[in-house]
C-alpha cells in the first residue's frame, strides 16, 4: 500500500525534472539565436569602422542576419536594427557624394563638400559609440548581467 504513494512521488519528480531539461533547453536555444542576431549587429559596425563606409551587400546581409530578431526581442531591438540600416544606408550616400565609384573626387572643395564630410565623419563616430551601446542593449535581452 505504501508503494503507491512512493510511485506517484517518483513520477512527479521525473516530470518536474523533465520539465526542467526542457526549461533549460529552451533558454539555451533561445540565447544562441539571440546571440547570432548579435554577432550580426556587431560584425555590421566592425565593417564600417574598419573601411570607413558601408556597402549595400553588408547592410542586406545585416538585415537578413538579424531577421529572426522581431520574434526573439522585443521591438527596441528592432528599432535598433532598424536604425543601424537606415544610418548604414546614409552614411552610404555620404561617400557616394564625397567619392564617385571610380575613386575620384565627387563634390568639388567648397562649403558643401565640407558639410557633407562633417556629417559623414559625425555619421562614423556615431557608428563606432554604437558598438558599447549595441552590447548594453543586447546584454538586457541575453540573460547575461
Amino acid at each position: 500500500a505504501a508503494l503507491t504513494p512512493l510511485l506517484g512521488v517518483i513520477a512527479v519528480y521525473i516530470v518536474y525534472q523533465q520539465y526542467r531539461t526542457n526549461e533549460l533547453r529552451l533558454r539555451h536555444d533561445l540565447y544562441e539565436r539571440r546571440l547570432r542576431v548579435y554577432k550580426a549587429v556587431q560584425a555590421y559596425l566592425v565593417y564600417i569602422l574598419r573601411e570607413a563606409k558601408v556597402d549595400i551587400p553588408q547592410a542586406v546581409q545585416m538585415y537578413a542576419d538579424s531577421s529572426e530578431a522581431a520574434f526573439l526581442f522585443d521591438k527596441d531591438v528592432q528599432k535598433y536594427i532598424d536604425l543601424l540600416y537606415k544610418k548604414g544606408i546614409q552614411l552610404r550616400s555620404f561617400r557616394q557624394q564625397l567619392y564617385r565609384p571610380d575613386g575620384s573626387v565627387g563634390l568639388p572643395v567648397g562649403t558643401e563638400r565640407s558639410h557633407v564630410a562633417d556629417q559623414e565623419a559625425n555619421l562614423l563616430k556615431w557608428f563606432g559609440d554604437q558598438l558599447e551601446e549595441s552590447k548594453e542593449l543586447f546584454r538586457k535581452h541575453m540573460g547575461v548581467k
